[in-house]
């Protein structure tokens, strides 16, 4: 049976788009304050990550469309490397699919834009009776990390077990699916959260450093699974 060599999951917020544009809309939309509160609240765990993202949409404006948001959406940039990243992966063979913690009314409008076409598993938002409010299809209760749209399982259901699975990603939501990476690209706060927990990973500025750095990787005589990532996917594949 044929599998991708390598599986590449990366996050969209401040790492495939050059700002967080969850963060953005949200400050755009009921205002910085609001938002920095909520975002406190959030980062002290003091509340619950669904929670959190349901609280925030009660505060956006009764008048806002998805319509608007995806125009404000476009008003932002990806990072410009993505494009020969994605063309060295397709040349390869290799898998690149998008994690996301943020929501697809904003995340596929930009994609679009830019003629990118690679699966994406976000929350989603959907408006009921005049009001936006968000849906999580990819929630697990299993999972206690810090993400409502479950990063480490979209891993587990969509990566080949013998694939080496590659994580990008800057942010609190992307700590369990690191964890569970055989090689991960980490800035910001998740490069933070590597080096206290001794997850090996490369720093990156741009998606051009992952692709400059993933050519090396597939120079080496022999590619492995990082052991202790493959334990922590046999105990969440045995778990779920």
């Amino acid at each position: 049976m044929h599998f991708p060599r390598l599986h590449i999951f990366c996050d969209f917020d401040g790492t495939i788009a050059l700002h967080d544009l969850g963060d953005e809309v949200f400050i755009r939309f009921a205002g910085y304050s609001t938002f920095a509160e909520y975002q406190h609240k959030l980062k002290e765990e003091n509340l619950p990550i669904h929670r959190y993202w349901r609280e925030l949409c009660s505060l956006l404006p009764a008048e806002l469309t998805l319509a608007d948001i995806a125009h404000f959406a476009l008003e932002h940039r990806l990072d410009p490397t993505i494009h020969p990243l994605l063309a060295w992966c397709n040349a390869e063979q290799i898998a690149f699919t998008i994690v996301s913690d943020g929501f697809a009314e904003y995340i596929r409008p930009l994609l679009q834009a830019e003629n990118i076409d690679v699966p994406v598993y976000s929350n989603r938002l959907v408006q009921h009776d005049g009001k936006i409010q968000p849906e999580f299809p990819y929630s697990d209760e299993s999972c206690s990390c810090f993400c409502a749209s479950c990063k480490r399982n979209t891993v587990l259901r969509s990566a080949h077990p013998n694939s080496i699975i590659v994580y990008v990603g800057d942010g609190y939501s992307d700590f369990c699916a690191a964890q569970h990476a055989d090689i991960v690209f980490a800035k910001k706060t998740l490069a933070a959260y590597c080096n206290k927990h001794h997850i090996p990973h490369y720093q990156f500025s741009s998606l051009n450093d992952v692709r400059r750095l993933l050519i090396k990787e597939l120079d080496k005589p022999r590619l492995k699974q990082r052991h202790q990532a493959h334990l922590l996917r046999m105990e969440a594949y045995a778990i779920e």
